[in-house]
């Protein structure tokens, strides 16, 4: 097994639940852009993308802006993509 993905793993034993949702956002959105065929690259931008999107929601005043949050949704492609 890879170290990046025992990190993966890492992530969905973390306490805050919130970051396991970005983290299974991310790794939705690979596989769902997989599907359609796009390339690991463009499926993990995508989720990047979508992490993105959700924390500018946040600062119009819909949550908290938390990099974290941005990083759990990004590395939710890391979740399902072998380097």
């Amino acid at each position: 097994m890879e170290p990046l993905s025992l990190l993966s793993v890492g992530m969905i034993t973390v306490a805050d639940y919130d970051k396991q949702l970005h983290l299974l956002a991310g790794a939705a959105i690979h596989v769902a852009a997989e599907e359609f065929e796009l390339t690991p690259l463009e499926a993990c931008l995508l989720s990047f993308g979508a992490g993105l999107a959700k924390e500018a929601w946040d600062s119009r005043g819909h949550g908290d802006v938390e990099f974290a949050d941005l990083a759990a949704t990004a590395f939710g492609c890391r979740f399902t993509i072998r380097f």
